[in-house]
C-alpha cells in the first residue's frame, strides 16, 4: 500500500515538473499563432475595404486609384511608427 502510494506520488511529482510547463507552453504559444493570424486577416481587410471604400466613394480617388493605394499605406506606416514608439528599448 505505502508503495503505491509512493510510486503515485512521484508520478505526479514528475507529472507537474514536466508535462504542466510544456502544456501551458504550447497553449500560449497556440494562442499567440491565432491572435497573430487573426491580426493578419484584419489587417488585409481593412486595406481592401478602405482601399474599396476610397475608390468609390471620394470622388478625388475614383480617376486615381494610386492615390487610395497612398493613404492606405500611409495609413499602415503610421500604424507601425506608433507601435516601434511603444516599444522598449533593449539597453
Amino acid at each position: 500500500m505505502q508503495a503505491t502510494r509512493k510510486v503515485e506520488d512521484l508520478v505526479s511529482i514528475i507529472r507537474d515538473k514536466t508535462v504542466r510547463p510544456v502544456s501551458q507552453a504550447v497553449r500560449y504559444l497556440l494562442f499567440g499563432l491565432l491572435a497573430i493570424f487573426v491580426s493578419v486577416v484584419m489587417a488585409v481587410l481593412f486595406a481592401i475595404f478602405a482601399i474599396r471604400v476610397l475608390d468609390t466613394e471620394v470622388p478625388v480617388f475614383r480617376t486615381r486609384v494610386w492615390a487610395s493605394y497612398l493613404v492606405v499605406a500611409g495609413i499602415f506606416w503610421l500604424g507601425g511608427l506608433l507601435l516601434s514608439r511603444k516599444r522598449h528599448s533593449r539597453s
